[in-house]
Order: structure tokens, then sequence, then C-alpha cells
């Protein structure tokens, strides 16, 4: 990620004089982990375990949401929906402010085709799901691909919500339901660590993997947690002992449920 410019001119701007000290705060972070068009990221849980990977724990997402309308009410970005159904930020004054070293973003831009602008009054509900519109449309693209399917194989493919992957960094995707086991065994704040060193891994080696979450578990949770610890600590967690407990939790939620 190249250096970026902060000028002696935010002393007086009109605009950051509008913001709480934490909107304020969050706009900076926002400025160094834009790409070199100013976009980046809109999705709630992205931005606050990116640009907050130590504090993440600490910070809810609401404290994320509000300070994001801030920053949009003082005309510093704009939030819009792409065409792949999926929320982006752009810092608007990014072009007059700061030296543009690649040809193209690594995010659809506002100026690409079927852009759609996201109110001033936004939500968390807004930041991370899609429009209602854009949604069902996509929908309708999944279930024609899933009837081409069925008449190709005689079986029907169906997802359930929490099995479609979702992208928590620019090369980092698994599930919801990945997303939370990790956080109910590691914490957020280490959660975001993993995806992080993950995704600058993938990113510096052009490595692919079928499941992210899996290579998680296998070595990426060991390596962050190591990297943690300090001498005199306890040993940490396991992945072994993570996925043990787990199980153990799995089976005692079936014997309850039985008669």
């Amino acid at each position: 990620m190249p250096n970026r410019i902060i000028k002696e001119s935010i002393c007086t701007s009109e605009n950051l004089n509008q913001l709480s000290v934490e909107a304020e705060n969050l706009f900076y972070r926002l400025i160094v982990k834009a790409d070199d068009f100013g976009c980046y990221y809109g999705n709630v849980k992205i931005v606050k375990n990116t640009c907050y990977p130590l504090r993440a724990d600490s910070i809810k997402d609401k404290q994320i949401t509000s300070w994001l309308n801030e920053l949009v009410n003082a005309d510093l970005i704009i939030i819009y929906q792409a065409a792949d159904g999926k929320q982006y930020i752009k810092l608007t004054k990014w072009e007059k402010h700061q030296q543009k070293r690649a040809t193209r973003s690594k995010f659809p831009t506002p100026d690409d085709e079927n852009m759609t602008a996201i109110s001033n009054d936004i939500n968390c509900n807004q930041l991370q799901s899609n429009v209602p519109e854009k949604r069902e449309t996509r929908n309708e693209k999944r279930e024609t691909r899933n009837e081409k399917r069925e008449c190709d194989t005689g079986t029907r493919a169906q997802k359930s919500p929490n099995q479609e992957k979702v992208q928590f960094a620019e090369n980092v995707s698994m599930t919801n339901a990945e997303y939370e086991k990790l956080i109910s065994t590691y914490g957020e704040a280490n959660t975001a660590r993993m995806i992080e060193k993950l995704d600058n891994y993938k990113g510096s080696t052009g490595r692919k993997y079928k499941s992210d979450y899996r290579t998680i578990l296998n070595w990426v949770s060991d390596e962050v947690m190591k990297k943690n610890s300090q001498p005199g600590d306890p040993p940490a967690m396991s992945k072994n002992v993570a996925n043990a407990l787990q199980l153990v939790e799995k089976y005692s939620q079936e014997e309850g449920e039985c008669p």
C-alpha cells in the first residue's frame, strides 16, 4: 500500500470541523486503506475489522455506521452499490489531494454502469446487505442457473444464506457461519488479523485455496496466535483443541435434543 498525503489544510477544513473526533479518526484510517482511486469496501464489518484490527472487539458495528454517516453528511465520502450488489466507499476529494499510480481501481467506481447511490441516512442493514431490487435480480439469476443445472443433472442445487460466501477482504471469502465460528473461537480482533494475514499472503503470492476458512484453521490461526503470545503467557488454544471443543458442543446440543 503506497503512502498517502495529509496536508496542513486539514486543520482549517470546514468539512472536517463538522465531525466528531471518532469520525475524523475513521476518515484518516480510510485514507490509508483506500486504493489509488479513493475507493474501499462499504461493508461495516470489513471497515471495522480492517481499519481497527486491534480494537475490533471494543467497537460496535453501530458506531462505525454512525461515523460513516457523519462522513457522508460532511461530503467527505459517498457510499454506493455496485453491479455486484455490494456497497463501496469513495472519498470525494481524493483526486485533489492524493497521487494516482495505478491505472485502474481495485473496486467498482461510482462512474461505472449500474451504480446505485446510498442515501445519507444509512444504517447497518444497508451497509451489510444489498438493496432489495438488486438482491431480487441476483436471486432470479441464481434460480435460473439452478434450474439449468437441474435439467442437466436431474437434481436441484440450492444454497441457504449461511452457505453463500461473503468477501471479508480483497482476497478472502467465507460464509457468515464460518466467520462467526472464527470469532467465537478466537475473538474479533484475532479473526481480523487472520483475515488480513491470509489476504496479504494470497495477494503477494497469487495462491488460491478452495476454502479460505479451512486455510485459516490449518495454519494462519497458529501463526497469528503464536505471534500474539508473550513470554510467560499460557499457550494459545491450538486449532485441534478449538475443533475438538466445537465437536463437543455440537454433540452436546444433539444429545439435548433427544427425547
